[in-house]
């Protein structure tokens, strides 16, 4: 089990059931923003839809498929990074990430990307790293061009966003020469 302490304000740990309702209280309390970009927002109704969600990241961490921190800045949840994935026959992951927009624009999800980065070339030996981002939102796709991902592809039609099929840009960072 990962955890990290990035300063002394900002930690990424893995998110366990006791966090089920400073979860939700970060996604409910921003909903409309987040709802813009991440389709699950409106399948998070309750408490119990975040506890869900938490134990399926725990069995995915404790069975290296996936893993999944929370943001910890100033003692407050306020995002989620980590692999939605990992192939591990390829050494590929495939980081993701968000962020409550009151804790935006601070540097934080910058610091918290190159520990993940750090961690996943380092601990977990990968080679690659796959990061897809909707094509109109260009605040997320700073993060990977920030970071040396190299924009590899667009690839059309990648996810069904509530009402439409949005594009998304595909960056990809190899580890680098040893």
């Amino acid at each position: 089990m990962w955890r990290h302490s990035i300063n002394p304000g900002l930690e990424l740990r893995p998110l366990q059931p006791t966090d089920a309702a400073a979860l939700f209280a970060v996604v409910d309390a921003h909903r409309a923003s987040l709802r813009e970009w991440l389709p699950w927002v409106d399948a998070t109704r309750t408490v119990a839809d975040s506890a869900a969600y938490i134990a399926g990241t725990v069995c995915d961490d404790r069975e290296t498929r996936a893993f999944t921190c929370g943001i910890w800045s100033l003692g407050r949840l306020v995002g989620v990074i980590g692999h939605n994935r990992i192939d591990w026959a390829h050494r590929i992951g495939f980081p993701a990430y968000w962020i409550a927009p009151d804790s935006a624009g601070q540097g934080i999800m910058t610091l918290c990307c190159r520990a993940v980065i750090e961690h996943a070339f380092g601990e977990l030996g990968l080679r690659q790293l796959v990061v897809a981002v909707a094509t109109d939102n260009h605040r997320a796709q700073k993060i990977p061009r920030r970071l040396g991902f190299k924009q590899v592809s667009v690839l059309k039609k990648a996810e069904w966003l509530h009402d439409r099929h949005v594009d998304h840009i595909i960056y990809s960072l190899a580890a680098p020469k040893t």
